[in-house]
């Protein structure tokens, strides 16, 4: 057994890692610059940075943005689908929505697959499963053939209604992969056993576009980690809240395509825990992007279908997290009438900002902070990067301040503002148009630039707390090493509640659960070590969206006292415990009208919440029937210092011009790393760490609470 756990998460600008040593619980962070070409060399580097000998980790997980970043740079394997007589331009179709409703001009995104290697298969199964017409085997051979004159790397398939009966994808597969070795091949009904062709067609197509890299790229990682002395498996983050081996992704990587800001997610429940707040929104800005999260009751909140950008719906859960291109490295620019915009566009890792000295020469919002005195130009990154003041005010003068006729302070600020408004619309999107108040929430600002913005943000949302965790700007990484292992089935039922047979969901229930545990299995868990989840789809009959809803009934026990038995589950929603549901001895789960009409009602509640009205008289469907599976991994404990002395004086490192609200003052600047648990810090300040700095306007404080989380009156 090995002395230390490390978590590592890969953003589009800088690699964050945390190393925990078991005895003595001792943590140290670190980051170093994203190597986008090959993010693998990257993490050696900061491995070799922290000095680990890896024969000493126990284990390592891993966020990772390839899977994201291989989708929407559209730089995936050269992939074919294969698909049911008459159904080739699914993927194209799509939806009748449009991402610009009133752009006559505006042109959706092509497919994954060209529709010259989207490819016909004459075969055909009925609605329920049954053979219409059978695989016709030599015109797949024919079409093998052409596949290999192509040089296809990968290939989907998705018969219709093969999530009723896989037979015909099956025996594809199995021709294609011994026909075609060493191509990726990927069947719909292993990926996902829900309806909907486009939703299925969508996510398989990405799994098959997914495959090669990322199997690559985990190739490559194993490798260097091995050949340094790593003797353990990785653990890749997965979108559904828990870490899988690189086996399965290897071999399902499109549930990676959250991978890294679901880390961060997860890590918010380990905030509300210490902080004791059941209620919060995290804002986790990083270099590229802002990640939007919410906690609801202590437990993060998971949707289905992930939409990775319009028109590519992948139909799994994922952690309902917003992102949006509003990161440290978001580029100003100035629109043909003259408006001012931040971002989408990043400097990334290369060149970064023009701070940086790297040969950014476009104003970014770090820049934007250099200017305003807000960043330490000699402390940043714990003195590694030193910040070149006069490279960002030249590019904010050149490109923002001169083109409008403003002063470079008011540009600066005014860039700030912009990008705010544009967090606070994620941030409204994941509250209130989900039914939720922001009022009723605490702000935590996460990665380098969330406490930087965290109490404008705040201000603006109306909310009277903000939270800056400890290490926030590595805190993805930490949330790695709290979370479990996890796998996820799901199955479509599409029946009315009053059609619906109890011991049919039950056996649907319990061959998810098997399949669970067979998966478990082969990464050598056993069956007394997991614990379950079960969830319904619901929606009114007619309806086209489903809410899932937890199943079972409620126990008294709080979340904090969870149990890891087999066969617990919690419900997500309301943060309660459920009792497990019986299971007979032929696996078949025992579901009674009453765990039906209780989970209806719940499906009710919801509604309500999230739209404003429910209508208790109308008919529900069920849509699909979910299982989790959870097998428990060590996580790193931490332990509350009682208050002391409020004065910080100790932690007063110097001061700093900081301008805010369009008035420049002299702020004391703080060493966060001198804080105590009971220092109170008056605004106007700066706290500085390594990972990141908190800006503390005039108006509020920040109170250090025992687990060293900084605590925030707003004001």
């Amino acid at each position: 057994m090995g002395r230390t756990r490390i978590g590592i998460d890969v953003g589009g600008t800088f690699t964050d890692f945390v190393l925990v040593e078991r005895a003595s619980g001792t943590v140290r962070t670190h980051k170093v610059p994203t190597t986008p070409s090959d993010p693998s060399l990257g993490i050696l580097d900061g491995l070799s940075a922290l000095g680990v000998e890896l024969s000493d980790v126990e284990d390592i997980a891993h966020g990772t943005t390839t899977a994201t970043n291989t989708l929407i740079e559209r730089s995936g394997a050269k992939t074919a689908f294969l698909t049911t007589a008459g159904f080739r331009d699914t993927l194209e179709v799509r939806r009748t929505s449009r991402q610009e409703l009133y752009d006559g001009q505006w042109m959706p995104p092509p497919p994954l697959v060209p529709r010259r290697h989207r490819l016909e298969i004459d075969e055909r199964l009925a609605w329920d499963g049954e053979v219409v017409r059978p695989l016709d085997e030599a015109q797949l051979a024919d079409v093998i053939e052409t596949l290999r004159v192509r040089d296809i790397e990968a290939v989907a398939i998705c018969f219709l209604h093969s999530y009723q009966h896989p037979v015909h994808e099956e025996r594809a597969k199995t021709m294609l992969e011994a026909a075609l070795p060493g191509v990726f091949v990927s069947a719909s009904s292993e990926v996902s056993q829900e309806f909907r062709e486009f939703e299925r067609g969508s996510t398989v197509a990405a799994n098959a576009y997914l495959g090669p890299r990322v199997r690559a790229y985990v190739r490559r990682l194993t490798e260097r980690l091995e050949a340094a002395g790593f003797g353990a498996d990785v653990a890749i983050m997965q979108s559904n809240g828990g870490v899988c081996t690189t086996a399965e992704a290897a071999a399902n990587p499109v549930k990676l395509a959250r991978s890294g800001p679901a880390g961060g997610a997860m890590a918010l429940e380990r905030v509300a825990t210490q902080v004791g707040e059941r209620n919060l929104v995290g804002i986790d800005i990083g270099g590229t992007s802002a990640d939007v999260s919410v906690i609801v009751d202590g437990r993060s909140r998971w949707t289905s279908p992930l939409l990775v950008e319009w028109g590519m719906p992948l139909l799994f859960p994922s952690v309902d997290v917003e992102s949006i291109g509003a990161g440290g490295g978001s580029l100003a620019w100035i629109d043909d009438g003259g408006a001012l915009h931040m971002g989408p566009q990043s400097a990334g890792a290369e060149p970064g900002p023009a701070c940086y000295g790297r040969g950014g020469e476009r104003p970014t919002a770090t820049d934007a902070h250099v200017v305003l005195g807000r960043l330490s130009t000699d402390r940043f990154l714990d003195g590694r990067l030193k910040l070149q003041p006069e490279l960002a005010e030249t590019a904010v003068r050149s490109h923002v301040a001169d083109p409008l006729s403003l002063e470079v302070d008011d540009a600066a600020e005014g860039m700030l503002r912009i990008l705010d408004a544009n967090m606070l619309q994620a941030i409204r999107y994941v509250t209130i148009e989900k039914g939720y108040d922001p009022r009723d929430f605490v702000l935590v600002g996460l990665g380098g630039g969330g406490p930087l913005h965290v109490v404008a943000l705040a201000r603006e949302l109306g909310m009277s707390k903000a939270v800056v965790p400890v290490d926030p700007g590595v805190l993805s990484a930490w949330g790695l090493l709290t979370v479990d292992l996890v796998q996820d089935r799901s199955r479509t039922i599409l029946k009315r509640r009053h059609a619906l047979d109890e011991h049919q969901l039950g056996a649907t229930l319990g061959e998810l659960r098997v399949s669970i545990e067979t998966a478990f299995g082969r990464a050598g868990v056993a069956p007394d070590a997991i614990r379950y989840e079960y969830f319904l789809d619901l929606q009114y009959y007619g309806q086209v969206f489903a809410l899932s809803v937890g199943l079972g009934d409620y126990a008294d026990a709080p979340p904090e006292s969870e149990e890891r038995g087999a066969g617990v589950f919690r419900l997500s929603e309301e943060g309660a415990l459920s009792v497990p549901l019986e299971i007979r001895d032929d696996a078949t789960l025992v579901v009674t009208p009453d765990d039906l009409e209780a989970a209806t009602e719940r499906f009710h509640h919801e509604h309500e919440r999230e739209y404003g009205h429910a209508d208790r008289d109308q008919e529900v469907q069920v849509v699909h029937a979910r299982v989790f599976g959870h097998h428990a991994v060590s996580k790193p404990e931490a332990t509350a210092t009682p208050p002391g002395d409020p004065d910080p004086a100790d932690a007063l490192v110097g001061r700093r011009r900081v301008r805010f609200d369009g008035a420049r003052c002299d702020a004391p600047v703080y060493d966060r790393a001198r804080l105590r648990p009971g220092h109170r810090v008056d605004g106007p300040a700066m706290i500085d760490e390594p990972s990141s700095t908190t800006a503390l306007p005039p108006g509020c404080a920040a109170t250090v609470d025992g687990y060293g989380n900084l605590l925030l009156e707003v004001g």
